[in-house]
C-alpha cells in the first residue's frame, strides 16, 4: 500500500453524543495509508473533544439532506479515495478503516461497500425492529438481504459504510441532492451498475451499528423513508423496489419463523409499511402542491 495516499473519512452528524466516541476510534486505526477525518456537522458541536490534526469541520445549515452533506465532505476531503461512516456506527476493531480501502489499493476496485452489525439482547420491541433487516441487512445480515455473488460483489452499496475512488463519484456527479430524505444509496447503486462499475463486498468491514428504539422513533424513520421513496420513483420510473421489498418480507420471516420474536417482528413489519405509505402518499401531495 502506498503510505502517501490520502484517505478522507467522511462524517455528516447531527452531533449525536455517540460521534465523539467514533472520533476517538477512527483516530485509532491501524492503516498503512494517511487518512483525514472530515466532519460535515448540522449543528455546534463539543470542538474541544475533535481537537487533532486529522480532524477537519465544516459547519452547514439544517435540513439540507445526506446527500447534500456528504456531497459537502467530498467537496472538501483532500483524499484520492472517500470513505463514509455515520455517527451512529462504531467500527469493530482498529482494522476497519484498512479492510475497507485495501480493496480499491490492491484490486484496483472503483467502490467497495460493507454491512452493519446490530446486536440483539435488547428489549422486545427493538429486537423485532432490529430483525427487519434494515438499515445495511440489520440483524438478518447484508448477505441474506442484498445478496452478494461467489465473487463478492453486490448491486446494493451503504452509504454509511462504503469507500469510494474520488474520481469516480466525481465523473458520476455525486449524490442526488434532490433527494432530500433517503434512497441516496439506491440511487448511487442504480448509477453505478448503469455505468458497469462493481460494487466490491467485505465482510471484514463491517461495522456496529446502534439499534433503533422505540415505537415513535420507528415511525417517524418509516415515515421518512416513504417520503424517499416518493421522491426516488418519481425520478426514476419503471426502478421501482417494490419486488425487493416484499422478497426481504420473506426472507426475514423464513429466517425468524421459529423464534419468540416473531409476533413483534409481524407486528413491526405491519407498521412499517403503514407509515411508509402515509410518507410516501404525504410526500406526493406535497410534490403536486
Amino acid at each position: 500500500m502506498n503510505k502517501e495516499m490520502l484517505v478522507s473519512v467522511i462524517i455528516p452528524t447531527l452531533g449525536r453524543e455517540t460521534l465523539y466516541p467514533l472520533v476517538e476510534k477512527l483516530l485509532e486505526q491501524k492503516t498503512k495509508f494517511n487518512y483525514e477525518i472530515v466532519i460535515v456537522p448540522q449543528v455546534k458541536l463539543k470542538e474541544n473533544l475533535l481537537r487533532n490534526k486529522r480532524i477537519k469541520i465544516f459547519y452547514e445549515p439544517l435540513g439540507k439532506g445526506f446527500a447534500y452533506y456528504r456531497n459537502i465532505g467530498i467537496k472538501k476531503s483532500g483524499g484520492e479515495i472517500i470513505s463514509f461512516i455515520d455517527d451512529d456506527e462504531m467500527p469493530i476493531g482498529n482494522k476497519w478503516l484498512n479492510n475497507l480501502v485495501k480493496p480499491i489499493l490492491e484490486n484496483n476496485e472503483k467502490v467497495v461497500t460493507s454491512g452493519y452489525k446490530i446486536k440483539l439482547g435488547e428489549e422486545y420491541l427493538t429486537d423485532s425492529i432490529s430483525l427487519l433487516g434494515f438499515p445495511g441487512g440489520g440483524a438478518i445480515g447484508f448477505r441474506n438481504m442484498w445478496g452478494v455473488n461467489s465473487e463478492d460483489y453486490t448491486e446494493h452499496i451503504c452509504t454509511g459504510n462504503m469507500s469510494i475512488k474520488k474520481e469516480v463519484i466525481s465523473k458520476l456527479g455525486g449524490f442526488d441532492i434532490s433527494l432530500k430524505f433517503g434512497n441516496e444509496d439506491v440511487d448511487l447503486g442504480d448509477r453505478l451498475i448503469f455505468n458497469n462499475i462493481k460494487i466490491k463486498y467485505i465482510e471484514e468491514a463491517t461495522v456496529y451499528h446502534a439499534p433503533r428504539r422505540g415505537f415513535i422513533n420507528f415511525a417517524k424513520w418509516n415515515f421518512l423513508r416513504g417520503r424517499s421513496a416518493a421522491e426516488y420513483l418519481s425520478k426514476r420510473r419503471g426502478k421501482n423496489k417494490i419486488y425487493h421489498r416484499f422478497n426481504s418480507s420473506l426472507i426475514i420471516i423464513n429466517k425468524n419463523y421459529k423464534s419468540i420474536l416473531i409476533l413483534g417482528i409481524l407486528f413491526m413489519m405491519f407498521f412499517q409499511y403503514v407509515f411508509q405509505l402515509l410518507g410516501y402518499i404525504n410526500q406526493r401531495i406535497t410534490n403536486n402542491e
